[in-house]
């Protein structure tokens, strides 16, 4: 099953459970089928049993002592069955199974019928066939949810019937037991044993609790008894604790207790307890991805602790005059804080070191390593555990752009290759593995729920059918009269009660008291025949659609005009806005009005969406009347909530809304109830801690923002790290407590708040498009209601006229039927394209409908813009003629009849010729090369244009030059091309056109640069000539191209989203964004000293010339800054400090107070739910679905891979599904033999991988402050390990002899070893200007990989193996868009190098880290690429006059803004579509390698194994196998050619032919289960030969 399968079905699944558990018979059919005796024999079959009711008229029986001795029976008659069956040493799983539907906790299916009242809570006899013989009741608790115990005595004294244990089962399943359990461990979480009585109090009912369990099921022996229950654990752990508690303090372990108790929550929900049952069975499958991230990490851990130990330590140290003296205590001085130099506003010193690309001290200062490391010690490599941490902290994202920019500033710049070639690949390889991981997980989950629905649907089928054939044959049988006349009395008496039905209620309705019919005709409005006259006309006016139109137009204004308010408005514009608002309240109030005369209250309140519109109004109404009170002026929030009413007639927003309300389910509950659990056990953990130590975090003694003091605090910071923002948060909380406690809760908490919040999506994002449109089957959508109106407007006006508008109409519907016909508002099918080119923008416009499913249509002439799209020349390099076509377009030759010319002879010949000759020029590859060398070339001559070029009067001329040779060359290629090709089909290449397009504008440049114009910007788009020369960018810009039209009503639903949180947040924090600052000390002056405008004002007045009034840079003062904030906040690390001054903002122009607004955090977790989770989600459904249907389109290949590039996937892919070979020859000589047995042999192989392994245990030992003695102890280990590599390298290389080469980790293994023996002697010169020569014996590692391989036969290491193989598979597609990235962190690193090369430096930009020189500027750029800590870069772009300086020499420090967020804007979201890709890729890729798709990646392995389980069932080597042996057969298989059990629907379907006796053929076996394994559109044309040759060829039968 490949992933666009799965998604495919998702649809077709969810109807699928939804039938399934609808499944009932009606009662004559259930009656027969428990009354006839010989309906049963006929269902008596392995396929129907699982459903079958129990055997007799009674479905429920109650369990009495005669039902226990029969019990008792079977289970013995069952022991003796099973004693036969292992006598006979036969699979258990022939053996009955549980049934799915009956299991405990679930409702009783449809297909029992309805249990009468008196029967729940009362014991029955086990539904379930498997457990009647298991000594097992059943008992029905309120909603028919099936709850099974054990027949046995409860702690060998209370039977079933006795009336303690009866009571204390009855006590059990209450709801107000439940919900009693439920009130009390939510009360926890407020009272929290603060007061002695409540620990005894708690510990009692937990007690009681306990005992009504264990007297209700059992203690510990038999099934379903309290201990057999994981849940019921938690009881113990909580009563263990409050116990041990009274005598001993448990200190931080009381949290155990916490922890357990509010757990307990889940169990007292049928639905939350399967929920987290459901998301606790997936994490099983992520042993093998959890083995392989900690071994990855482990990995780059020591590739970081051998390259950057100790470095972080180095500071610039103020050199003393006095050093030389004897009395000079260097040590004292170097540790010593107020010698090293700090950068204003860092708390930690500025790391330095001593390469010639490193951090620079200031003048008097000298880099020494010194002191701690920054971030309170905690950022290091200095250890493995810190190498560790860094390496998970680079990971998960959390500040790493901090982490690499201390790195680099001490090793140098030169060492961000490592960060690109080794620590960003290897996080994204694990990163994308855990994501792959779990989708695949929830995948198998969802169709194994898939197939089980099928398989009771289909045997309620067959149940189905043979009852009513029963029927039949009984009607059939009704022969005598009298017979016949009690079928029709029956039918008489049935119409005779449903006539009686429709009379008494008839004449409830008549007789119904006089003041229940007035308010029913006051409800529905039929008071009078005045008011029905009015509400009919009422009803004829807003049934118009011109009605709907202006509503609609209505509702756009005013969000407009609320979306115009900002800070400072001048009094006039406030005036009109406030009455613009007056105007459309009064116009929504009247509408509410004549929709409540035409429609009555009892209609209007019918529908959904009146009900929002009247609460809207009504809240319009009292922000109106309650203007002036101060505390009701926040009811201004709610004017934006009119956006929403647009989902009425906008389809896509109505199915996000859709989307939002469907999350509210039992997996959000849950993911909450988690938050609230970490909230308490956090708060119980460090609360003490926080108050205690307070001082050491911060030297004002002042709590951090995020802290655990009390319980808001607790929750918001449990929501940052769900968010996947732990470390400043960690790093407070080592202050202040454990290191492991800390380290161990923060790592909890994130990693089980990433899985949960990633479940929660993948629930989201397969949710069943039904579901979001099930309801509100709105028909008036926006394009029908435009549709209308266009008709009605017209059809007025000529009403008016007094002519018929009929005829006018007629007249033109020949030539507005195809347009007509376009806007139609139709469902179309995921291959179905939209018209032609001319509506392509109208066609991105079209919103869907609202009933239909989600549906992204693309062009349906998209097979004619591919042409378009490819390239010229490189699809006429496919064509055996070199006969150039015209060049010009037939209108020409028309308009100008002297451009046909004859090429036979004379001019024309000559032309001719010359056209062909440039045909044959710019067709050879040797001009297709040279045109690309230019282009890399011309690209590459950007990198030397930065600040400095000025002062290199050589270089700069050879630039100059360089231009004009670039230009003057690209301008000959393209006038070859105009001469070969011709005008018409030059201009028919989209990259034609932009060639042609970038040689003009460079022309105009030129032109520019003579005539004094600075033109240096432009010549940065030199880098879009690179993707039309290479065929990977090109593929992966087709997608993104057919993905904008899909994507634009998406994206314009997350405007109108981001739009509402943006009036919201102007609302909210317009004007409080400002501060009176104190630029001599650079901070904020208290509120206490200075309280707001006025009062800053004043003291500049008093020629305080440190003061200063300054708004935040990035604030909510205008939509515009609101928008530009909240993208920060939904991509950047900076939403810190915007959150920051929202939550201590007071009123407008107020000094800000430190948390004085707290509950402000609110506004950005909803925003950060639906504003960045949900349009997430939906976005991403948009990628996926454009992918699958290109893939469709393309017959199921990839759609970011090149043909080349598929081939060569195909033959890695035969490749590494065989088994490897051994195909070096064995030597003659004995000797040799034996030493070649001995080296290629598994054990040989494994001594050599665990000593690798104990390798990397010494150099995850080394520390940077180890004692000498240590490090002599690992150089001889050293020493003995290399001594060890090199026996092994002999031995290989003369047992091999020169096939040793042959094998590439033979060469690794000599590349390190060579290393490694040349590291003897040169260990200094490599550990001073690279690194260890130990840390190459890492390479060794892939040895692991391969021995992987070689026991692929065993589960757990071919899992490893498939998850290595579907990355590796990826490659190419991770390749392609991996260019993409390079070319558009290049092109952006030139425009940021051409745009902000003065830029003031602040914030992240300083004299390392700018847009200065080129090699600056792709690190700048590199930081931001996940979207982390952009906000630092754009702060001091952002800075206008008086913040930047423009009296400065020419530039001056100032940037544009405006250039500035459309330059970050852009790359932010380019990048952010890109890693979607990625992740997208690999994940497919995971899905193509778990399930085989190939029918020639069937192995030799795979034969063998087919053909020794056919010899386990066929032991005479016959051809041939019995039906009834054949479900054993394909269960016995291994995979991927495995059918386990129940398998008999599914070799049913597989209709295979029967030979006599009821015998298959093993070739059939064969060709049918390969079959189901691989693709149709990849089978080879001859493949029974194929299986037939490969079979007999491994063991003939």
């Amino acid at each position: 099953m490949s992933f666009f399968d799965f998604w495919s079905r998702t649809k077709e699944r969810a109807a699928l459970l939804r039938r399934a558990n609808q499944l009932r018979l009606n009662p004559s059919q259930l009656n027969l089928l428990l009354g006839n005796s010989e309906v049963r024999p006929l269902l008596q079959d392995e396929r129907m049993v699982s459903l079958l009711p129990p055997v007799g008229m009674e479905v429920f029986r109650c369990f009495t002592a005669v039902s226990k001795e029969v019990v008792q029976q079977r289970h013995e008659a069952e022991v003796k069955e099973r004693k036969a069956w292992k006598h006979q040493k036969a699979s258990e799983k022939n053996l009955r199974k549980p049934a799915a539907h009956l299991e405990t906790g679930k409702s009783l299916p449809f297909i029992y019928g309805v249990p009468p009242p008196q029967l729940l809570n009362t014991p029955l006899e086990d539904l379930d066939p498997f457990y009647q013989s298991q000594k097992t009741f059943v008992v029905l608790s309120k909603g028919n949810i099936i709850n099974r115990f054990s027949a046995d005595s409860s702690c060998y004294l209370l039977s079933p019937f006795n009336p303690l244990r009866t009571l204390a089962i009855k006590t059990l399943l209450h709801p107000f037991f439940s919900t009693f359990i439920l009130l009390a461990i939510l009360s926890f979480g407020v009272l929290r044993f603060n007061f002695p009585v409540v620990k005894y109090v708690y510990m009692a009912l937990f007690m009681f609790e306990a005992l009504v369990k264990v007297v209700a099921r059992g203690f510990c022996v038999g099934r379903f008894t309290f201990l057999r229950d994981p849940w019921n654990w938690l009881d113990i752990i909580i009563i263990s604790t409050l116990l041990v508690s009274q005598f001993v303090d448990l200190g931080k372990f009381a949290v155990l207790m916490t922890i357990s108790l509010l757990l307990k929550i889940f169990t007292c929900s049928q639905g939350l307890k399967k929920t987290v049952e459901a998301l606790v069975q997936p994490v099983k499958r992520l042993d093998c991805v959890i083995i392989l991230t900690v071994f990855c990490l482990s990995i780059l851990a020591i590739i970081g602790l051998q390259f950057f130990m100790g470095i972080l330590k180095n500071k610039c140290v103020i050199w003393s005059m006095n050093t030389n003296t004897t009395e000079f205590d260097f040590h004292n001085h170097t540790t010593s804080p107020e010698n090293y130099y700090y950068i204003p506003g860092h708390p930690d010193p500025l790391v330095c070191g001593n390469q010639s690309d490193t951090e620079r001290c200031p003048d008097g200062f000298n880099c020494v390593k010194a002191g701690s490391n920054p971030n309170f010690g905690y950022t290091s490599y200095d250890s493995f555990f810190w190498s560790l941490m860094s390496l998970f902290r680079l990971m998960m994202h959390d500040f790493w752009e901090g982490l690499m920019q201390l790195t680099l500033r001490a090793a140098g710049k030169s060492y961000l290759i490592v960060f690109l070639l080794v620590f960003f690949p290897g996080c994204f390889f694990l990163l994308s593995l855990i994501l792959a991981v779990v989708v695949m997980t929830r995948a198998e989950q969802e169709e194994a729920q898939g197939a089980e629905a099928i398989q009771r649907e289909e045997e309620f089928g067959r149940i189905v059918e043979v009852l009513k054939r029963r029927e039949e044959e009984a009607s059939s049988r009704a022969e005598t009269p009298e017979q016949q006349d009690s079928l029709q009395k029956k039918k008489s008496v049935a119409g005779i009660r449903a006539t009686k039905q429709e009379h008494v209620k008839e004449a409830e309705e008549h007789h119904r008291p006089l003041c229940c019919t007035c308010t029913d005709a006051f409800l529905k409005g039929d008071c009078c025949g005045c008011w029905r006259w009015l509400k009919q006309q009422s009803h004829t006016f807003i049934m118009n659609p011109f009605f709907d139109l202006v509503i609609i137009i209505c509702i756009i204004v005013s969000t407009i005009f609320t979306a115009m308010e900002h800070y400072p408005m001048m009094e006039e514009f406030s005036e009109t806005l406030v009455i613009a608002h007056l105007v459309f309240h009064g116009i929504f109030a009247a509408e509410m009005i004549i929709k409540l005369v035409a429609m009555g209250l009892h209609g209007y309140f019918q529908v959904r969406w009146h009900i929002f519109d009247f609460i809207l109004v009504i809240i319009s109404l009292l922000q109106l009347g309650l203007a002036d009170v101060e505390s009701l002026s926040l009811l201004r929030i709610f004017l934006p909530f009119r956006v929403f009413r647009l989902a009425r007639w906008w389809p896509m927003l109505h199915m996000f809304l859709k989307i939002v309300w469907a999350s509210v389910g039992n997996l959000t509950l849950v993911l909450f109830i988690t938050v609230f659990m970490f909230s308490v056990a956090g708060m119980q953990l460090f609360q003490s801690d926080y108050k205690a130590n307070v001082c050491r975090p911060s030297y004002d003694c002042q709590l951090p923002r995020w802290h655990m003091e009390d319980f808001f605090h607790s929750f918001i910071l449990v929501f940052r790290v769900f968010c996947g923002q732990c470390l400043e948060s960690l790093w407070d909380c080592m202050k202040v407590s454990n290191d492991g406690v800390c380290v161990t809760f923060f790592i909890i908490v994130l990693i089980v708040g990433k899985l949960l919040i990633l479940h929660l999506f993948l629930n989201l994002l397969f949710i069943n498009d039904q579901l979001v449109d099930s309801e509100d089957k709105t028909t008036n959508t926006l394009q029908s209601t435009m549709k209308q109106t266009r008709t009605w407007i017209p059809k007025s006006i000529w009403t008016l006229w007094g002519k018929n508008y009929a005829d006018q109409d007629h007249k033109g519907d020949t030539k507005k039927d195809n347009k007509e016909e376009y806007l139609a508002l139709s469902s179309v099918s995921s291959d179905q394209l939209t018209l032609d080119d001319n509506h392509t923008n109208m066609a991105a416009w079209e919103a869907p409908v609202a009933m239909a499913e989600i549906e992204f249509r693309t062009p349906e002439n998209a097979q004619e813009k591919e042409t378009q799209h490819c390239d010229v020349i490189q699809k006429l390099k496919d064509e055996t003629h070199l006969e150039p076509e015209d060049c010009c377009c037939n209108r020409c030759h028309v308009c100008c009849p002297f451009l046909e010319i004859d090429t036979s002879q004379g001019t024309g010949r000559v032309w001719s010729n010359f056209r062909r000759a440039c045909l044959c020029i710019v067709q050879h590859k040797f001009f297709e090369g040279f045109i690309v060398f230019i282009i890399l070339l011309s690209c590459a001559a950007l990198v030397f244009e930065d600040i400095y070029l000025e002062h290199r009067p050589v270089l700069q001329r050879v630039l100059k030059m360089a231009d004009l040779v670039f230009t003057f060359v690209f301008l000959v290629e393209m006038l070859l091309k105009w001469v070969a090709f011709g005008f018409k089909k030059y201009f028919t290449s989209f990259w034609c056109w932009l060639d042609f397009l970038i040689l003009n504008v460079t022309l105009f440049s030129l032109m520019g640069n003579m005539l004094g114009y600075t033109s240096q910007p432009l010549r940065a788009l030199r880098t879009l000539r690179v993707p039309s020369r290479f065929k990977g960018m090109r593929v992966v810009l087709k997608v993104l191209a057919v993905m904008l039209p899909s994507m634009f009503s998406v994206l314009l639903v997350i405007l109108v989203i981001w739009l509402f949180f943006s009036m919201i947040g102007v609302n909210l924090f317009a004007g409080k964004f400002s501060y009176c600052y104190n630029d001599t000390s650079e901070e904020l002056f208290s509120f206490y000293v200075v309280k707001n405008k006025s009062e800053c004002f004043s003291l500049m007045d008093l020629n305080f010339s440190e003061v200063n009034w300054k708004t935040w840079t990035f604030n909510f003062d205008n939509v515009g800054m609101s928008f530009l904030s909240l993208l920060i906040m939904g991509t950047s690390s900076g939403w810190m400090d915007i959150m920051y001054a929202a939550v201590d903002s007071r009123q407008v122009e107020d000094q800000p107070r430190y948390e004085i607004n707290m509950y402000m955090y609110l506004y950005f977790i909803c925003f950060i739910i639906i504003g960045c989770f949900f349009t997430l989600n939906l976005f991403i459904r948009v990628i996926i679905d454009t992918i699958h249907q290109q893939r469709h389109k393309f017959g199921g290949k990839h759609v970011f891979v090149t043909d080349q590039q598929q081939k060569y996937l195909r033959t890695i892919k035969k490749r590494f599904s065989e088994k490897l070979n051994n195909t070096v020859p064995r030597p003659q000589n004995c000797c040799l033999a034996w030493l070649f047995d001995l080296v290629t042999g598994l054990y040989f192989e494994i001594f050599m991988v665990v000593v690798i392994f104990f390798n990397m245990v010494v150099l995850m030992v080394e520390t940077d402050d180890q004692s000498v003695e240590k490090s002599h102890v690992l150089y001889w280990i050293y020493l003995i390990l290399v001594a060890i590599f090199l026996v092994e390298f002999i031995l290989k290389i003369i047992a091999l002899r020169q096939h040793y080469f042959r094998n590439g980790l033979h060469i690794v293994d000599f590349v390190v070893l060579t290393l490694s023996i040349i590291g003897l002697f040169l260990a200094d010169i490599l550990e001073k200007y690279f690194c260890s020569p130990s840390l190459f014996s890492v390479m060794r590692l892939g040895r692991l990989f391969a021995l992987c391989g070689a026991f692929h036969h065993i589960r757990f290491a071919r899992r490893i193996w498939m998850l290595i193989m579907g990355f590796v598979m990826s490659l190419p597609a991770l390749f392609n868009i991996g260019l993409l990235f390079f070319l558009i962190v290049y092109t952006f690193s030139i425009i940021g190098m051409f745009n902000f090369a003065y830029v003031k430096n602040e914030m992240m930009i300083d004299d390392m880290f700018n847009f200065k020189t080129f090699g600056n500027s792709i690190i700048s750029m590199t930081m931001i690429t996940t979207s982390s800590g952009w906000a630092g870069l754009l702060s001091p772009i952002m800075n206008i006059s008086p913040d930047c300086d423009l009296r400065l020499p020419d530039p001056g420090n100032c940037a544009n803004p405006t250039v500035g967020i459309v330059f970050f804007s852009s790359y932010i979201l380019l990048f952010c579509l890109l890693v979607i890709q990625l992740f997208i890729v690999v994940i497919l890729e995971l899905f193509n390698t778990a399930s085989p798709e190939d029918a020639e990646m069937l192995s030799d392995d795979h034969l063998q194994m087919f053909y020794e389980t056919w010899r386990k069932f066929v032991p005479s080597g016959s051809q041939v196998i019995l039906y009834s042996e054949l479900a054993d057969f394909c269960d016995g298989l291994q995979d991927p050619l495995r059918i386990p059990k129940p398998n008999t629907i599914k070799l049913t379907h597989l209709n295979l032919p029967l030979f006599p006796g009821d015998q298959i053929s093993c070739l059939d076996v064969l060709r049918t289960i390969t079959t189901q394994v691989r693709s149709p559109e990849t089978g080879c044309k001859h493949f029974d030969m194929f299986l037939k040759l490969c079979f007999l060829k491994l063991k003939p039968l």
